[in-house]
């Protein structure tokens, strides 16, 4: 049997020499690889975060124009209303103008099909079908306590509503 090798013979332990010439330019290198990966990860974060906020105000700006154009639309159904009409062509002149504007308004609601969100969409084509009926009656002089006007003024003051969440507009709420 062999017997154990004494600790005093054991081999002696390396004895570090000098660091190799190369070892500290290639840390220092990896640590500027590094810092500019992240630098320029920050840069990247940044330039998304500020595209997509010129994008918004894009849109909401969009938004608020077809509103804004809808509502000249709407104004111009309503405006001969308040005129007794007896005439025959006055009134057909009344319904054309109407029914132009109506054109002018379902233009600007396709418009918004692309841009808006499902329930200013959904809003919209309420305003254009309420729009419609008031069109239609184009023989009648306004009456605001018929149905047909409250729920086109109704459906009017649910369509602001509608742009104002979609541009991100807070509401007022009177105090309780």
């Amino acid at each position: 049997m062999i017997s154990p090798v004494p600790i005093a013979l054991a081999p002696a332990a390396p004895v570090p020499g000098p660091a190799p010439w190369w070892g500290l330019p290639v840390v220092a290198g990896g640590f500027l690889l590094a810092g500019a990966l992240l630098a320029f990860l920050a840069i990247a974060l940044s330039d998304r975060r500020k595209l997509n906020r010129e994008d918004r105000r894009r849109w909401d700006r969009e938004i608020r124009d077809t509103y804004l154009e809808i509502t000249r639309h709407l104004a111009r159904i309503t405006a001969f209303r308040n005129q007794v009409l007896t005439d025959e062509d006055d009134r057909r002149l009344r319904y054309q103008a109407g029914a132009d504007a109506l054109a002018g308004m379902r233009e600007q609601v396709a418009m918004l099909e692309v841009i808006g969100t499902p329930a200013l969409i959904s809003r919209a084509h309420e305003l254009e079908d309420r729009s419609g009926v008031v069109v239609s009656l184009w023989h009648e002089l306004i009456n605001p306590g018929k149905p047909e006007y409250r729920s086109l003024n109704t459906a009017r003051n649910e369509f602001l509503d509608a742009v104002k969440d979609s541009i991100r507009v807070e509401q007022y709420q009177p105090p309780t």
